[in-house]
């Protein structure tokens, strides 16, 4: 396979990823919502390595130090997003 097709192929992962992160933030944000209508703080330390422990479960020895800090960086842009929208309300 060519460099050329290859890219390709990379290309269209990523934008099913693009689209379904998109998704996932948009449930940050419900779940940002409850949490300040429940008076819950924005971390929940025991459901993040819940999520971590889920996606690296099965995987490949090698690949799983990199799918822990894909994971890692997406929990921490859903929180970020989260505390963004408690301060925008206070």
């Amino acid at each position: 396979m060519e460099l050329e097709e290859l890219r390709e192929k990379l290309d269209a992962v990523d934008k099913v990823l693009e689209k379904k992160f998109a998704q996932r933030m948009k449930i940050v944000e419900q779940i940002g919502e409850y949490k300040r209508q429940h008076d819950l703080p924005t971390i929940d330390a025991a459901r993040e390595a819940v999520v971590l422990a889920k996606h690296t479960e099965g995987q490949p020895e090698e690949l799983k130090p990199y799918m822990e800090e894909f994971f890692r960086s997406v929990i921490a842009l859903s929180r970020q997003l989260q505390e963004d929208q408690r301060s925008v309300e206070l």
